[in-house]
């Protein structure tokens, strides 16, 4: 690999980089830790901690009865083949979701990869700022179009760890291409302004494909807790992820246009390992864009078993995050997967005889098959596991209301600051992003703010005042005016 080669940055334009300095970290294990679920990372190890793992298959099959020791914690993928290239660096682990057996995918999918060739591990991009270190997830869509997940280091922060996410675009340069990664850039950029979402830091193109560099997570997925644990999340603590994830599924569906997750399961969820906090992270960067063309028509047994049915048919919204978050709730409160006989998921009660009649209820609705019969919106099922609450105090009060994010350096965390330190540090954040879409911002834009917005060094000084004094003279008056006052009361 040429380590010297010109990349190109996203769009065209060479968006500048974040100097902001953290400290060195070894190359990511599977115990990374970075930006916390509830504390923005004390160290920057990414959530790749293993959100991004795809371990080893396990078959799709339902419970008739809860057991612990039948407990479904392998990442559940589909059985696929990587490019060459890619299997060879991900010897050890089972091809990801997305290799389609139909002939014109596989047609396409062969001319992609005969034109690009597959990134392996120690892959420097952008200059020799970011070592690809390991690939640790991969979805396949139509046309040889491919999203990876990354667990990279980065020069400029120390070679501290980050998340990369490439995705593979057939023409790259054309309109309608350019026009779904800058909506993919803006749309991530704006809900990684929430502390549980992860913020976009960097967007470029090099070596025919596009890359996007997010801040990593502290935390484990919900699939390593179960593995860790080994027994299935209790109702109450699946009842408060459910509520966090609503909050964040409703920001989503106040974008315009609607954006949309597309990827919910147990490995993309977060959960801080000392409190009830929970992030989500891994986007969908095809879907963020907009391009569900390269969805439409996608064959079932190509994509994740939490994936709403109405998906492969390409009618894709806010429902089907719905489900799928619905789908990922019943696979960690029972242990099984959301799968069955026909295409009938079993009650989760028969599972886990624990799970409450009400909670029972909720998963039942959510994973209704026609999309209709469904929550439709986040709110409907946010009040519906509000009422499942424990009363207890177990669960975190007003958790929906979490400030925004203040930092974007990985030891970053969610306490509260100042107003003026919340607009300096998100417009840090956001700064590289902002550079990378400037090729689409107009020029005559530019000369209106200018009008509008005068440089400080125009305004007029601020006139000189003495505060204390001013105030002891005011003081002194009122006095003054209150005896006036009273003396006068008293005469007559």
């Amino acid at each position: 690999m040429d380590n010297h080669q010109l990349n190109t940055p996203l769009y065209g334009t060479d968006s500048s980089v974040d100097n902001m300095q953290t400290q060195q970290k070894t190359p990511p294990t599977e115990g990374m830790s970075s930006r916390s679920v509830p504390q923005r990372p004390q160290t920057p190890p990414m959530r790749s901690i293993d959100p991004f793992k795809s371990d080893s298959q396990q078959p799709l099959t339902s419970q008739s009865s809860f057991r612990a020791s039948r407990l479904v914690t392998e990442a559940q993928t589909n059985n696929g083949q990587f490019n060459a290239g890619t299997q060879a660096s991900l010897s050890q682990k089972q091809a990801p979701f997305g290799s389609t057996s139909s002939s014109a995918f596989q047609a396409g999918a062969q001319s992609a990869r005969t034109e690009v060739e597959a990134l392996e591990p120690g892959t420097l991009l952008r200059g020799g700022r970011y070592r690809l270190y390991e690939m640790q997830e991969r979805q396949d869509w139509l046309s040889g179009v491919y999203e990876a997940g990354w667990v990279a280091q980065d020069a400029q922060r120390s070679g501290s760890q980050v998340v990369i996410r490439e995705l593979l675009l057939p023409e790259n340069s054309s309109i309608m291409v350019q026009s779904s990664l800058r909506n993919a850039t803006m749309a991530l950029s704006q809900v990684g302004r929430h502390p549980h979402i992860p913020t976009l830091w960097d967007a470029f193109n090099d070596k025919g494909r596009n890359f996007f560099v997010f801040e990593p997570f502290d935390g484990e997925s919900l699939l390593s807790r179960m593995r860790r644990t080994g027994r299935a999340m209790s109702e109450q603590d699946v009842i408060e992820c459910c509520l966090q994830m609503t909050e964040l599924l409703e920001l989503l569906a106040q974008q315009s246009p609607t954006l949309v997750h597309g990827l919910i399961s147990p490995e993309h969820i977060l959960s801080a390992r000392n409190s009830s906090q929970y992030a989500l992270i891994n986007f969908s960067l095809v879907l963020a864009g907009g391009a569900t063309q390269f969805v439409s028509g996608i064959d079932r047994t190509h994509l994740s078993p939490y994936t709403a049915p109405e998906f492969m048919r390409g009618v894709i919204d806010g429902r089907s995050d719905l489900y799928a978050l619905m789908a990922t709730a019943y696979h960690v409160v029972t242990g099984s997967v959301p799968a069955g006989v026909s295409g009938s998921i079993p009650s989760a009660q028969r599972l886990n005889p624990n799970i409450t009649p009400e909670f029972d209820a909720i998963l039942t609705k959510g994973l209704r098959p026609v999309a209709g019969q469904r929550y439709q919106r986040p709110s409907e099922l946010r009040q519906d596991l509000l009422a499942m609450r424990s009363v207890s105090g177990s669960l975190v009060p007003g958790a929906g209301q979490r400030p925004l994010a203040t930092s974007a350096t990985p030891s970053r965390t969610l306490q509260s600051q100042s107003p003026s330190a919340v607009d300096v540090a998100t417009q840090n954040a956001f700064k590289p992003v902002a550079q990378a879409l400037q090729s689409f911002v107009p020029s005559d834009d530019d000369d209106d703010q200018k009008q509008l917005l005068p440089q400080p060094e125009a305004l007029p000084p601020m006139p000189q005042s003495n505060v204390n004094l001013a105030t002891a003279l005011w003081l002194g008056t009122i006095i003054i005016a209150m005896i006036i006052v009273i003396a006068v009361s008293r005469g007559f």
